[in-house]
């Protein structure tokens, strides 16, 4: 039955493609009728008009004939050529065409310019409209769509029956092998020779002759379902048969692969679309048992290294991916269907294959020449994506190896290095399109030495660590060859001192964690990179400033992996020494940015110090805990501070801050251990903790906050901390008045002395510091002086009412305990005292909205008498509390009747 169905689409097929090619040829004899008729009309409208004119030394020259297109007999003016101007340079040639690829085609005629035409006109109305470029190319592939299709499709159609009758004759005719293989091959053969003669028929032809260069020439469509047909009679001839030995059959195929060549020379691209369709389709159509997975992978390179050679001759940018994709999805479905035990043998040998055949002729050849023409554009061929899906095929195959030993180990790492190595085997150095490849392919060396290390090879650790720092020697070889090749770009700097000392770091972290035996060998191999760097910055002396960094920066990674307490932070204050010394003296200087790094390093860690108990000595408790981690530091920043201030001003302005800074931060640790005891750990914030850390940070922002004022570089670095700092004031103050409030818990004790006590220094002290920071018009940046002074008084209101219930209060301040008339009546008579001074103030000072807040505070204590206080009296007490309100405030309006009357009369004298 399948068989049956097999043969009905077959035949199918065929019927629809020697239809469609029927109907293309009669449409192509139409349009040629067409055409010899329209130049008759016109030789006949050009002879009429001679006769009825002037005589021709009068009139201006004008052509007449215009060209005509054969595929849609519509004329065709031609449009004049757009000189593109490329600049010369080895890492990217330019586009198609260029001289090399067009010199071997044959001049063109110059033709004269001639009246466009409708069609012309139609097809350049989009770019009068405003149409975009691509509206255009898209408009542009729909008409060749429209008038082209039966084409395609035909040669598709074609191509797939081609296919299926090879394997319909190859299986159920009724003769023997060796007659069904005959027959097969006979038929793809003559389909062939049937491709070339009509060929030749359409070259006879100036006008046919054109389309073999384009992608609708019906004779390539022949001729590449021929190509398709003795692809498949060879495979079932080897594989179902064994007719043919391996050599015997790649011998066939090749010799079909540079015919297609050959042909695709004479028939134009259509050829090397249908001819790469069959090439890499043709082991679909065969099917049955299991392949022989050498022989299959052979005849797939076959295909490619044809298509290749092809590449290099027509230079057909697009031909390049057309190769590679399907060439490494051919790739991954063999290695996911082949068995275990024959796997690393063929990945040896096709997988080798792949990365020179895909990654580095179609740029350079067969030679590797980086100077090699090649026609690749941007998208055509890109080195780090094929890099990268190279990289997925091997480890994909290392995923399906049960055991890998030594061998295959070193197989795998060579890969690698080849994927950096090879594009510069030639010259030293390579195009810079392949240097992203060099970051993919040493991500890729770390990862696999991470696999081999957990997955594979357990019991060979030192083995894996060997090749993997041979292999950073080998990216160090390229990085110095493509420096010193003339490649100053920066991707080029970048990759020259991040790569190596970057996967050597990594490396010792990874070994100093999981692998602590051989921790102490690799920090000598780090060691060995530092002295490597040195010396290339004293034998380049244009490296000298960034190969001193890269030092400085290994030298300070093996500290902060080796050394721990008061060690690592002496360490790193020696090393910021050392940089100001060199840079003082001119010996090896490192690169400014390198010294601002470390310096900004040293200030983090002492930022985090108090924060991070495992960077603290053992005896972190003791007072002397912050002379020891502190002052060292502090000592070699003002030293390199006033040193660089002769030399290097700009240095010099860093020290400066980051001295600030780590004063600050002494002073911030040493006041909290005198008040509470210790250094004040992030889980250990008590109420204590909570007044010292804020007035602290308060204090800290207002002095990054005027530095801000002087620092140009450093201007967003103190901006941001400032606000950072006052964002923990705000925090810690809302904790203060809310859940650690004196009058919530009992933080606070009734019995101590009055203002000496933490209210003041936890309300009074920041409410001073706010209202004389609005009153100096100290610097605040965006914070305006109006919300800076309201959030002081509103602390120093509520250390008052505080302080008040705090004196009178025998046990406890907090709200559960009751409240005397006393209490009740200070409060009043406290209001009265400030609102009058507020008043007085406002009249004085002449600022009406003083004044008004002192009357509305005179008359919410009024309310408060009035509503509250007076509540608990009653008799005479009453009367005379009412009585004493009455006048007091009665005096007030008088005095301040006579304060308003002075002011005015004051203002009227003349001066």
């Amino acid at each position: 039955m399948f068989t049956l169905l097999m043969s009905i689409l077959v035949a199918i097929l065929a019927f629809y493609a020697m239809y469609a090619t029927l109907k293309a040829t009669g449409r192509i004899s139409r349009l040629e009728a067409e055409v010899s008729q329209l130049h008759k009309d016109l030789a006949e409208l050009r002879s009429r008009v001679i006769e009825k004119v002037k005589p021709a030394e009068d009139l201006p020259n004008l052509d007449l004939e215009p060209d005509l297109d054969l595929e849609t007999s519509k004329p065709i003016a031609p449009q004049p050529a757009i000189p593109i101007e490329v600049s010369p340079s080895h890492y990217q040639m330019p586009p198609e065409p260029t001289a090399a690829c067009t010199s071997k085609e044959p001049a063109q005629p110059v033709v004269k310019p001639s009246i466009p035409t409708s069609d012309n006109r139609h097809i350049a109305r989009p770019t009068q409209h405003g149409e975009s470029l691509f509206d255009q190319q898209v408009s542009k592939l729909l008409t060749n769509i429209k008038e082209n299709w039966l084409v395609w499709v035909g040669a598709l159609a074609m191509l797939i029956g081609g296919g299926y009758l090879v394997q319909v004759i190859s299986r159920h005719i009724e003769f023997s092998p060796i007659m069904r293989i005959a027959i097969a091959f006979s038929i793809s053969l003559a389909t062939v020779l049937a491709g070339e003669w009509f060929h030749r028929k359409e070259q006879k032809s100036l006008h046919r002759a054109k389309r073999a260069q384009s992608f609708t020439y019906a004779p390539a469509a022949i001729t590449g379902t021929g190509l398709t047909g003795i692809y498949c009679t060879v495979i079932f001839a080897f594989v179902f048969y064994q007719l043919l030995t391996p050599s015997v059959s790649l011998i066939i195929l090749a010799g079909a692969a540079f015919s297609s060549l050959a042909l695709s020379l004479r028939q134009g691209p259509l050829m090397i679309v249908l001819g790469l369709i069959g090439g890499y389709t043709a082991p679909f159509w065969i099917g049955g048992s299991e392949p022989n997975y050498y022989i299959l992978a052979g005849y797939i390179c076959a295909i490619s290294i044809a298509t290749t050679l092809l590449l290099q001759t027509v230079r057909h940018a697009w031909i390049s991916p057309c190769v590679t994709i399907p060439h490494l999805l051919w790739m991954w479905l063999l290695i996911d269907i082949m068995p275990r035990e024959q796997l690393f043998s063929w990945l040896a040998i096709f997988l080798s294959l792949t990365l020179y055949l895909l990654f580095a002729v179609p740029r350079l050849g067969w030679l590797l020449n980086p100077r090699f023409r090649h026609c690749q554009g941007k998208w055509t061929h890109p080195p780090s994506i094929i890099s990268l899906a190279l990289i997925m095929l091997m480890f994909f195959a290392i995923v399906r190896i049960a055991i890998i030993d030594t061998i295959q180990m070193v197989y795998f790492y060579g890969f690698l290095l080849a994927l950096i190595w090879l594009p510069a085997i030639r010259k030293g150095w390579s195009l810079r399109i392949f240097l992203p490849s060099m970051l993919v392919s040493s991500v890729a060396i770390l990862l696999l030495s991470f696999v081999l290390k957990y997955a594979y090879v357990v019991d060979t650790q030192t083995g894996v660590l060997v090749a993997l720092a041979i292999s950073i020697g080998f990216i160090a070889a390229r990085t110095l060859c493509q420096r010193l090749g003339g490649d100053r770009s920066q991707t080029t700097s970048i990759i020259f001192l991040v790569a190596v000392p970057l996967m050597t770091l990594i490396a010792l972290l990874y070994t100093y964690e999981f692998i602590h035996i051989h921790a102490l060998a690799w920090t000598g191999f780090t060691a060995l990179v530092a002295i490597y760097y040195a010396a290339l910055g004293q034998r380049f002396k244009v490296l000298a400033t960034e190969c001193s960094a890269v030092m400085h920066a290994i030298v300070s990674a093996i500290c902060f992996v080796w050394l721990n307490d008061i060690w690592l932070t002496t360490a790193i204050s020696i090393q910021v020494a050392v940089m100001a010394l060199q840079t003082q003296f001119t010996l090896f200087r490192p690169a400014s940015w390198a010294i601002k790094i470390a310096m900004g390093i040293l200030a983090v860690h002492l930022t985090l110090l108090p924060f991070i108990p495992e960077w603290q000595p053992a005896y972190g408790g003791h007072w002397a805990w912050v002379l020891i981690s502190y002052l060292p530091s502090l000592l070699i920043l003002a030293y390199a501070r006033t040193a660089l201030r002769n030399t290097n001003d700009d240095l010099a302005n860093w020290f400066e801050g980051a001295f600030l800074h780590v004063f600050l931060m002494t002073v911030f640790i040493q006041t909290n251990y005198w008040l509470t005891g210790d250094y004040g750990y992030l889980g250990y914030i008590d109420f204590t903790s909570a007044i010292v850390f804020a007035n602290q940070t308060l204090v800290m922002g207002l002095v990054y906050s005027y530095r801000c004022q002087f620092s140009q570089q450093l201007k967003r670095v103190y901006q941001a901390y400032s606000y950072l700092l006052w964002g923990v004031f705000t925090l810690l103050v809302l904790e203060l008045n809310s859940v650690e409030s004196p009058l919530v818990t009992n933080n606070v004790s009734a019995e101590s002395l009055p203002i000496f006590n933490m209210l003041s220094l936890g309300w009074l002290l920041p409410a001073v510091i706010l209202i004389l920071t609005a009153y100096k018009r100290w610097n605040t940046l965006n914070v305006p002086r109006v919300g800076v002074a309201g959030i002081g008084i509103t602390l120093g209101t509520i250390w008052l009412i505080m302080s008040i219930r705090q004196f009178w209060q025998p046990i406890s301040m907090t709200l559960a305990q009751p409240t005397s008339t006393a209490e009740l009546f200070s409060y009043s008579i406290i209001g009265l005292i400030i609102g009058y001074l507020l008043t007085w103030g406002g009249a004085i000072r002449k600022a009406p909205k003083v004044q008004h807040i002192g009357l509305v505070v005179l008359g919410c204590v009024a309310l408060k008498v009035f509503l509250w206080d007076v509540r608990s009296l009653d008799g005479v007490w009453r009367a005379i509390s009412f009585l004493g309100l009455g006048a007091s405030l009665i005096a007030l309006g008088w005095l301040f009747q006579r304060l308003n009357r002075s002011v005015s009369q004051s203002e009227k004298q003349p001066d």
